[in-house]
């Protein structure tokens, strides 16, 4: 290869990569951005479920440990998200399904104003909650190991993580592995 070749080679990898990461910082919401940059005060690794800190939209605090329903169901979501958009239509059917046995809970990562809106869009059955500055302890309490979206985490009965899943979750898919907890419920 000769000098020319090289230089023009380089020239376009740097172009590429510049490009790239251009689109990437200017098409994900400043919300996406800012959560994934900030760190939250809180320790993940000496907080029990029951103590996670939720805001609703309203901007009050709450704790998982406020809902007596003996399942809980945490979905990692967002209006910008896709396969997140897919799945809300199986979420809202399943807090039909098993009202007073099973809470779903979204934890949004996006505006309080853009949430409403989409909440209000679906008939969403089941609050929502900002994920705001606090993503990276949630992602470690709920063991979101690569901090994707969407992203599920069922929680017991004794208030520990029962099942995981990262991408689209059916409706089939939650059944299974709630209704086993639900019989050991009685």
């Amino acid at each position: 290869m000769n000098k020319n070749t090289v230089i023009l080679v380089f020239v376009s990898l740097v172009s590429l990569l510049a490009g790239v990461s251009l689109f990437n910082f200017f098409s994900a919401p400043e919300t996406a951005i800012t959560a994934v940059q900030s760190r939250s005060d809180v320790n993940p690794a000496k907080l029990s479920i029951k103590a996670i800190p939720l805001t609703d939209l309203d901007g009050n605090q709450k704790l998982i440990g406020n809902w007596q329903q003996p399942i809980l169901i945490v979905n990692f979501w967002a209006p910008w998200c896709a396969p997140c958009r897919d799945e809300i239509p199986a979420l809202i059917a399943l807090q039909n399904e098993f009202e007073g046995q099973v809470q779903v809970m979204g934890l949004a990562l996006d505006s309080e104003e853009n949430v409403r809106s989409f909440e209000l869009e679906y008939g969403m059955n089941y609050p929502s909650f900002l994920a705001g500055n606090k993503i990276p302890m949630y992602n470690a309490a709920f063991t979101n190991k690569t901090g994707s979206l969407p992203f599920t985490a069922i929680i017991n009965q004794q208030r520990e993580i029962h099942y995981t899943h990262t991408g689209k979750i059916t409706l089939n898919q939650l059944r299974t592995e709630l209704l086993p907890l639900l019989k050991a419920d009685g």
